[in-house]
Parts: structure tokens; C-alpha cells; sequence
């Protein structure tokens, strides 16, 4: 600690140069914190542990493949299960197409939809008010302050997958863990389009406990194996899993790129303490030939390599602090607030990236320390600083 001061002068010597060495790593730091923190979010439980027992049941061959509503009724009736709901993607618009206009949509069962998605709550209005209006809709609270809707408004919308236009009145407001969404009864289409009637994309099941949840996804699946058509029981979290994986490899993408980006700030932080060295050839071997040993004109460069690795790290770290609540209320209100419910702050995403950020200063300042020690006495005391 006694040649801290002496470390800090020379860093502040350059002080542009080090201002924007300290630049180049707090950005990449928060781009580094922003794609661990996209990455812990896929892997994250949807639910935060509250959708446990639940499964998602689909067609095995595509999701855009319907289900009979005779598979729910089969489905019903396995031991082990505790409640079962439609769950029927609507699609269609709300005004326009526009990326402000997307949210979900969903045709559901009111009658047991809160049977099967018991982690939800309503927070204004009432479920009785919902289930008792055939034309009721019930909404997430951020759509609600999205724009700014009322309790009671009437809500227009029009179909694509299920052509006709729908008016909805506002029964209920919940919230949950994905609050951009909207929920009304599935009879709502059955009777707008008869013969489509008893057709769902996707049916939820709440298993009474863990042991029921392992013994209903074999079950379910042997059970439809042979229908026209077949179905694929899974988890929640696999569910999530899977959605995303038809994107691609997106965890492969995002770590692909933290780790271009970490060899970038290497580069970077490395030519900066390279040209350090270089300024002060002949002031280090003053300071060996007046007894400095090697050893601390060694720990004297990698500190300064260091600590501006320390410095950028804890700027970027602050950035992305005071950010956070900008980024998730602009995640929240894209067409992404679906996934936005996991995205939170992971502390071990930031001290994962403090340390690789710190890895980078003690690499960045390794080669010019090495070769600072190594040169002899007498040939940098040749050289004019």
C-alpha cells in the first residue's frame, strides 16, 4: 500500500489517455453485464419457483398445431391432476401492428385459470366480475399504465387467426409474472366461430405435487401417441427452453460475443500500459539502479494495469446500476415485456464480469511489466526519456 500514491500519479500523468482507457472498459463492461444478464434470464425459472407442478401441453409436431378439446377433458381426468385450462393464442391486433401495440393474447378457461396459474393475483377489479362477464377481460397491470386504461373501458380487438372483431370490457387487473398480457374467456371465439369451436393451442396442467408432475408427462405423452393428433407434455421451464431455441442458440450467441468483447478490452487496456512502459524506459531504470528490485518495478506497472481495470469496472458497474430501471421499463414495454419478468438484476452475472474485467487488467499488464523487468539497466539508461 505504501506505493499506492506512486501508482496513482502515474496514472493520473496521462490523464486524457487514462480517462478514456477507463472509457473503453466501462462500456464494454455494461454491454458485458447486459448480455449476462440476457443469459441468466433464459436460464431463469419464469415463474421464480411459484409455477411449480405446472406443465405446458402442445402439439408434438408444431405449436402452431391445435389440440382437441377432448385431449383436455382426457387430461382431466388423470390421477394427479389438479386443474386444467385452454390456453389459446389469439394473436390478432390491438389498433395497429406497430411494436407499441404487441402484447398477448389469450383465450383461457376463467372458471380455473387461477387453479392452474396460482402465482397470479388481481390487484384491482375482481375475478368474480371476470368470470361473470362472458365478455370480460382481464389485464396486467403494466398494460394497464402502458395506456392507461380503466377498469370498466372497453377494449376492441381484431382477429387473425380467429377472424371477427371482439369487444372486451375490463373486469380485472392482475399481476403476475408476465404482466403484458390479456386474458378472456375462450367461449367467447367458440361461439363467434362454431365450426373452429373446441380447438387450443396449448393446454396448462397444475399437478397436485412433484411426484404427480414426473408421473403426468410420460403419461400424457403415451396417452396421445397414437391420436391424429399427438401431444408433448413438459415443464414449464422447458416449455420457456424450447420457445426460445427456436430462435437459435441464443446462449451460444450472447457468451460468444462477451468473450469478443472481453478480447477487445484486453487489446485495448494492453496497448495502453505497452505505450506506459515505453514513456518511462529510462525512469525505471533509474529506479533500478538506485535499488528498486525487480520485483517492485514489476507490481509498480501491473497495479497501474490493474487499478484502471478496477477503475472502468467500477464505473461500468455504477452505469449499469443507475440504468437497470431505464432498461427494464423500455424491455417492459416492447414486445419482449413477455420475457421481461426475469429480468432483474443477477449479482452473479456483475461479480462474474468485475472479475473478468480484472483478469483483463492483470493480462493487459503483464507482457509490458515482464519486458519492462527484463530490459537491462544500462540500455535504458541509454535511452532519453
Amino acid at each position: 500500500m505504501r506505493f499506492l500514491p506512486l501508482v496513482l500519479k502515474n496514472l493520473l500523468r496521462k490523464k486524457t489517455r487514462s480517462g478514456l482507457t477507463v472509457g473503453s472498459i466501462l462500456l464494454p463492461f455494461f454491454v458485458i453485464c447486459l448480455l449476462g444478464t440476457f443469459v441468466a434470464m433464459l436460464d431463469a425459472d419464469p415463474s421464480q419457483g411459484r409455477g411449480m407442478y405446472r406443465l405446458a401441453v402442445r402439439h408434438k409436431v408444431s405449436i402452431a398445431n391445435v389440440l382437441p378439446a377432448s385431449h383436455l377433458e382426457k387430461i382431466r381426468q388423470l390421477p394427479g391432476v389438479k386443474a386444467v385450462t385452454p390456453f389459446n393464442w389469439f394473436g390478432g391486433r390491438y389498433v395497429d401492428f406497430s411494436s407499441f401495440n404487441m402484447f398477448q393474447r389469450f383465450a383461457v378457461d376463467p372458471e380455473v385459470f387461477f387453479d392452474v396459474f396460482d402465482s397470479s393475483g388481481v390487484v384491482d377489479g375482481s375475478i368474480e366480475a371476470w368470470k361473470g362477464d362472458r365478455r370480460g377481460l382481464m389485464v396486467g397491470q403494466l398494460l394497464m399504465k402502458k395506456y392507461g386504461w380503466r377498469l370498466g373501458q372497453q377494449i376492441t380487438l381484431t382477429g387473425d387467426i380467429w377472424p371477427g372483431t371482439y369487444t372486451f370490457t375490463i373486469r380485472a387487473v392482475y399481476r403476475g409474472n408476465s404482466e403484458a398480457s390479456v386474458f378472456f374467456d375462450q367461449r367467447v371465439i367458440d361461439e363467434a366461430l362454431p365450426a373452429r369451436a373446441g380447438r387450443y393451442t396449448m393446454i396448462w396442467v397444475k399437478a397436485v405435487d412433484a411426484a404427480a408432475t414426473r408421473d403426468l408427462i410420460p403419461r400424457i405423452n403415451a396417452l396421445f401417441e397414437n391420436s391424429a393428433s399427438p401431444a408433448r407434455a413438459e415443464t414449464e421451464k422447458e416449455f420457456q427452453n424450447n420457445y426460445i431455441a427456436l430462435l437459435g442458440n441464443v446462449k451460444l450467441f450472447f457468451r460468444s460475443l462477451t468473450a469478443v468483447i472481453a478480447a477487445v478490452v484486453l487489446l485495448i487496456a494492453a496497448n495502453t500500459m505497452a505505450m506506459a512502459a515505453r514513456e518511462r524506459i529510462t525512469e525505471l531504470a533509474v529506479l533500478r539502479a538506485i535499488g528498486f528490485p525487480r520485483g517492485t518495478i514489476f507490481g509498480l506497472l501491473l497495479s497501474e494495469s490493474v487499478l484502471l481495470a478496477l477503475f472502468g469496472a467500477a464505473a461500468g458497474l455504477g452505469t449499469y446500476l443507475a440504468l437497470f430501471p431505464t432498461l427494464r421499463t423500455v424491455v417492459l414495454y416492447s414486445p419482449l415485456a413477455g420475457l421481461a419478468s426475469a429480468l432483474r438484476i443477477y449479482p452473479d452475472v456483475l461479480a462474474a464480469a468485475f472479475v473478468l474485467t480484472l483478469l483483463v487488467g492483470v493480462l493487459a499488464g503483464l507482457v509490458p511489466a515482464i519486458r519492462s523487468v527484463r530490459r537491462p539497466i544500462a540500455d535504458g539508461l541509454r535511452l532519453v526519456a
